[in-house]
């Protein structure tokens, strides 16, 4: 059985970060300390380890450059449908350099589309086999707690995932995950990624196009914004058990 500060902290520890921020091995122990304070277990099972590990080896911890160029990607088109076209150049252009420098950042990891979910909301089981898909490099670029789809919603519990994910964009892991488990709240924690290459691809055609066809520029950012993908990450607060590993829809 594990709470959501030892499933917290085994997802920091492996690698899967909170949103908006880089997370480091520092981190993660003070995590698992505040876990240790509780009176969990200051280690996770033989098990929950290795689930952990395979969740650590698809999804690394969020890529801040890539959250950074979709955010630059988004207000170019809306500068694009404003008129304002030498902003526009100025965000595409930036956008660009951060996706340079996302590519470089180890935070991709590799699946086929179709093992991602088109939507954050799990529609559909996890899928019985692995994708045959072809596997494509995804920028993970944000994250954020959303409560449990087998949860009846109410409003305290609204209100403690709401806490939690204020807690996490300020960077204190610990306090959310000492709210989810104060809370008994079990959430899942959603990655939203963008593939890699052709973002790269998509927002250079935009930088082609700016100004001779802003149109056409603005078609290639939309069809950036289109290919966002999600995974998520059960975080049980109700000492259940914990599936541990991403999920994603069956065909």
């Amino acid at each position: 059985m594990k709470s959501s500060s030892i499933m917290l902290a085994t997802l920091l520890a492996s690698g899967v970060a909170m949103p908006a921020m880089a997370q480091t091995a520092a981190q993660a122990t003070t995590v698992a300390a505040a876990a240790a304070s509780s009176g969990a277990p200051a280690a996770p099972s033989p098990a929950n380890a290795q689930l952990a590990n395979l969740a650590a080896q698809d999804f690394g911890r969020l890529s801040v450059d890539g959250n950074t160029a979709f955010e630059e990607l988004s207000l170019a088109r809306q500068a694009i449908y404003d008129g304002d076209l030498d902003t526009a150049k100025k965000l595409i252009a930036s956008a660009q350099t951060a996706l340079e420098t996302a590519k470089a950042d180890n935070t991709a990891f590799q699946k086929a589309e179709d093992e991602l979910m088109p939507t954050k909301t799990r529609q559909q089981p996890p899928r019985p086999l692995a994708s045959t898909g072809k596997q494509v490099a995804w920028l993970p670029i944000d994250g954020e707690l959303v409560l449990d789809e087998t949860v009846e919603p109410t409003p305290e519990k609204s209100a403690a995932l709401a806490a939690a994910n204020r807690h996490l964009k300020a960077g204190n892991t610990a306090r959310a995950s000492e709210v989810l488990r104060v809370s008994s709240v079990d959430a899942d924690y959603i990655i939203a990624a963008v593939p890699l290459e052709q973002t790269r691809k998509d927002v250079a055609q935009a930088a082609k196009f700016i100004k001779s066809n802003p149109y056409k520029a603005s078609e290639a950012l939309r069809d950036a914004e289109n290919a966002v993908r999600y995974a998520s990450v059960d975080i049980q607060g109700a000492g259940q058990q914990s599936a541990g590993t991403p999920t994603a829809p069956s065909k």
